[in-house]
């Protein structure tokens, strides 16, 4: 059943669906309760319907109290918070401060202040087992509860990307080996509607969105480090392709595909429709998949570099934070590696879509080479492109509030989605971000004005050139990596020691970095080298 909200356009389906497990498919109508079950609910006040409570929490206001910082609660701390006004709540071992969603509870005021001030895992799970509580009170976590030491190995996987840390400190996690189940809801109003899919906070999810054959036959694949799960629906209704929006959070791995209605269907639906559902394991796929893309558009970058344009009329491709793609010209044997760059960093501005794969390309002299050939592809032309391939671990990158990024030349181009990624992060929040970029002359930086406009728009990110052969003129850095530029940024009096480092460049580059933080014993597991 859908539920209406105080907008009488738009109802909201509770269903979250999970894909089936092991290569099977199911086929189930994308509507009613999870659970089947009715829920006795109350007329909520106007402003306060579940999109109302969405908005609040995107709103930057600080719900959990916490400014941002996660803490670890006791039992005696949780139980003073018992009030309508002072509300704190356990479930499955984290708190939540549910003050604020007090009002927009569907089961009323009364219903919710039976579980404050205590751990209510046994009540929720027998009122409410079905409902996705981690998306819903995200932004009201203010951190474990203390009784680690009885927590199940499950719970310590949920609480990995949640633990904060303080100042100098490092967490051991447990390693443990994990596939996320996507789930997804939806809403609608007259002339759209929006599908959520949810995978797992800090997972690094890739995406890729397809129209098939009929204006009501849309598939989703969510590219997880295991596998790839594929959701075929079968819409209730036609929608206009391309999709009318697409929004990723990569710290919450939950993507947002908003489609026009065609104008014959635009009226409120009784349901999404049906889907069928797959789970392929990477490890079983016997040969590579690839998809043809088109150049729609190739420039003049730099001195030396182009940039590329690329599209697929029916295909949208999502390349989680620090992967890359093997690309292909014409079906040939030979193939290279390149990492896409966010759209705000092409000097075309009339192509920054989400619905494009934009590349940096470097052009070398030898006209033969890969690159200088990948350079050249005219308009129109296809290209073949791989599904997205890494091993970046965004949480590991979680335990880190002061980080160093080292890139050189063209290695800049995976840190470009990852300085994003990490200056909107809102868990364990970045204190300092440091990236040092090497080249040879001030004419071979990439992206120079946006990256020192970004430096100057936010004080935690610095960005520092350094330069081999520059001329006179000249007044920043100059040199190469070395010890003494890595070694006051450790120096632990400091009021923020870097405690990570990752590094992108050429081999030759890679490996003198990487002799570099042996010699100087930074910790080796919290140093990251950018492959392929």
């Amino acid at each position: 059943m859908g539920t209406k909200s105080s907008d009488s356009n738009t109802f909201v389906n509770s269903s979250l669906q999970t894909s089936a497990d092991g290569i099977k498919s199911q086929k189930s109508a994308s509507s009613g309760s999870a659970t089947g079950n009715l829920r006795n609910k109350c007329a909520l006040k106007p402003g306060h319907s579940l999109m109302d409570w969405i908005r609040l929490g995107n709103s930057g206001e600080d719900l959990s109290g916490t400014q941002g910082r996660l803490i670890t609660v006791t039992m005696e701390e949780l139980s003073k918070h018992n009030s309508r006004n002072d509300a704190w709540i356990a479930i499955r071992g984290v708190v939540y401060n549910v003050t604020r969603y007090m009002d927009f509870h569907p089961g009323g005021v009364d219903e919710l202040m039976r579980g404050v001030g205590k751990d209510s895992t046994q009540l929720f799970s027998e009122v409410h087992a079905w409902v996705n509580y981690q998306q819903l009170l995200n932004k009201c976590c203010i951190g474990p509860l203390k009784k680690i030491a009885k927590v199940q190995p499950d719970l310590i996987k949920q609480l990995e990307a949640k633990i904060n840390l303080k100042e100098g400190e490092l967490l051991k996690l447990p390693k443990v080996k994990f596939d996320v189940e996507p789930r997804f809801d939806w809403i609608q109003k007259v002339n759209d509607l929006t599908i959520y899919v949810y995978t797992k906070q800090f997972c690094n999810p890739g995406f890729l969105i397809k129209k098939l054959n009929g204006v009501n036959h849309v598939e989703i694949w969510i590219l997880t480090e295991a596998a790839i799960h594929k959701f075929q629906y079968e819409l209730h209704g036609g929608v206009e392709w391309p999709p009318k929006d697409l929004k990723i959070s990569t710290e919450s791995g939950k993507l947002e595909i908003t489609f026009y209605k065609s104008e014959q269907h635009r009226e409120l639906w009784r349901s999404l429709g049906t889907h069928n559902v797959k789970r392929l394991m990477k490890s079983s796929c016997e040969e590579e998949i690839f998809v043809d893309f088109q150049v729609i558009k190739n420039q003049q970058f730099n001195h030396d570099s182009h940039e590329l344009v690329l599209q697929n009329k029916h295909v949208i491709l999502i390349v989680p934070v620090g992967y890359h793609l093997t690309i292909g010209l014409n079906w040939e044997a030979l193939k290279k590696d390149y990492t896409p760059v966010p759209a705000k960093y092409l000097n075309c501005m009339e192509y920054r879509k989400f619905s494009t794969l934009n590349l940096l390309i470097k052009k070398y002299a030898l006209t033969q080479c890969f690159s200088s050939r990948l350079s050249e592809q005219k308009e129109d032309n296809c290209l073949q492109i791989s599904m997205p391939k890494g091993n970046l671990k965004l949480l590991s990158l979680a335990k880190h509030r002061n980080l160093c990024l080292l890139a050189a030349g063209s290695g800049l181009t995976p840190f470009l989605g990852m300085i994003e990624h990490l200056l909107k992060r809102q868990t364990n929040r970045i204190e300092l971000l440091y990236l040092f970029y090497f080249n040879k002359t001030s004419q071979d930086i990439w992206c120079r004005k946006i990256l020192e406009k970004s430096s100057k728009e936010d004080e935690r990110f610095k960005f520092v050139s350094v330069l081999s052969r520059d001329s006179d003129a000249w007044d920043g850095l100059k040199g190469q990596i070395s010890e003494n530029l890595l070694l006051p940024l450790m120096d632990k009096s400091c009021r923020n020691p870097i405690t990570y480092i990752a590094v992108c460049g050429p081999l030759g580059f890679n490996a003198k970095a990487e002799e570099i933080i042996k010699s100087i014993g930074f910790p080796t597991e919290n140093f990251y080298v950018f492959q392929g």
